[in-house]
Formats: C-alpha cells, structure tokens, sequence
C-alpha cells in the first residue's frame, strides 16, 4: 500500500467556510479526519458533497440531542472520515457503538497489514463529575 496522507481537523462545525478550507488540500489528501462537525444524520450528507473526489462516513451525537427535543448550548461533537473515492473500495465502515467515534478499515493489497483509521472528538473536560464520566465512555470504545 502506498503511503496514505492524512488531514485531521476540529471543524468547530463544519460550514462553507470549512469545505472551502478543507478543498485547498484536496490534491495532497488522501483522508480527512474530522472533528466536531455539529451535523446530525440528516445533514451530513453536505460532506458528501464537499469534493467530487472524496467520499463520507460520518457519525453524529447530535441524534441524541435531536430526539430529546432539547436543544441548549451549542451543539457538539459529531466525527467523519472523508476518503478519495480512488480508495473507497479499500474501504470498509468499522461500527463503534460511539457517537463520537468514526472508523474504517482500509484494506491493503498485499502483505502488508489492514489499516484501520479513527476520527474521535473527545470533549472539552471542565473536571466536573460529568465531564469525567463523558471522557471515560468515550475511552471505552
């Protein structure tokens, strides 16, 4: 397998301002990771759309925030991998059961070994009682 190039990025919520950012490294990227996109399922597909050479997976936290019908503070979180469609094929979703987990299995071609590629967004630790149990699930992927 050739050498695989990699990006990653906390996107602060992924935006017009983020794809155009992200598309100045388009040619020398063969992978994005990306952190904290503030999508849900339902608009995720605007990574999709991002380049057309490049291709999505993605997993949100906002589903839960969504389904609560509660939405204070900012949004958070939210994870995606971004591939070169010439790779794709190699390519195979990793489920985590994490929200903020995102993983592939990128195949290779000969001897050498599968290689399996992680987004995470771990969130901000205000040493609070419940920011450290946040951090620990997490970890426990």
């Amino acid at each position: 397998m050739a050498a695989i190039k990699l990006l990653s990025l906390n996107c602060h919520g992924y935006n017009a301002g983020t794809r155009s950012y992200l598309r100045q490294y388009c040619r020398d990227t063969d992978v994005f990771l990306l952190q904290e996109t503030w999508l849900s399922g339902c608009t995720c597909s605007v990574l999709d759309n991002f380049h057309k050479y490049f291709a999505a997976f993605h997993t949100s936290v906002m589903e839960d925030k969504i389904s609560r019908n509660i939405m204070l503070g900012r949004p958070f979180g939210g994870t995606a991998i971004t591939v070169r469609r010439s790779l794709v094929n190699k390519c195979c979703r990793i489920t985590t059961d994490n929200p903020r987990v995102t993983s592939i299995c990128m195949k290779s071609n000969g001897d050498a070994p599968d290689v399996v590629i992680t987004s995470v967004y771990m969130p901000w630790n205000d040493r609070s009682l419940k920011h450290i149990s946040d951090v620990e699930t997490v970890c426990r992927v």
